[in-house]
């Protein structure tokens, strides 16, 4: 069991899939309406980054990454599926949107994730994200924390 991380376009079907279900997710836990209130900050043709995670040769996972601002890049559409949680897929994924983040000259990445989702929350702590207020359009959303990390210099 070998988990490949590759860079895709925003376009490539195994995203878009694995997308789908992460909508799905979304939609399940939340309902139509309250899901769908959030699907402009998830637009994959704004994602500057997509990489898809492959278990042998099987989609399991993905994530994304755009520009909040001019200096704040976030990490946007982490997903893996049920069945491979637990496998290294979402450090893996993590790990290759906070290289290329550094890669692109950003020295911070910033997230939003349910402020019921626990094991996320769980995950970003364990990866160095701190939990900070709401910025942007989530102040004053009570469904959603945000979270930052900074870089160290290289």
């Amino acid at each position: 069991m070998t988990i490949q991380i590759e860079r895709v376009a925003t376009t490539h079907p195994d995203l878009f899939s694995l997308i789908q279900e992460l909508n799905d997710f979304f939609n399940k836990e939340w309902g139509l309406e309250v899901a769908e209130g959030y699907q402009n900050h998830h637009n994959l043709a704004e994602m500057v980054c997509a990489v898809v995670a492959y278990e042998d040769q099987v989609a399991v996972g993905c994530g994304c990454w755009k520009l909040l601002d001019e200096q704040t890049p976030e990490i946007k559409r982490m997903y893996v599926k049920e069945a491979s949680r637990g496998n290294g897929a979402a450090g893996k994924i993590i790990q290759a949107l906070e290289v290329d983040i550094q890669e692109q000259g950003y020295q911070q990445a910033v997230l939003e994730t349910g402020k019921d989702m626990l094991d996320a929350i769980h995950f970003y702590e364990r990866h160095g994200y701190q939990i900070v207020p709401n910025y942007g359009e989530f102040i004053g959303d009570e469904l959603c924390i945000c979270m930052k990390k900074e870089f160290k210099r290289k």
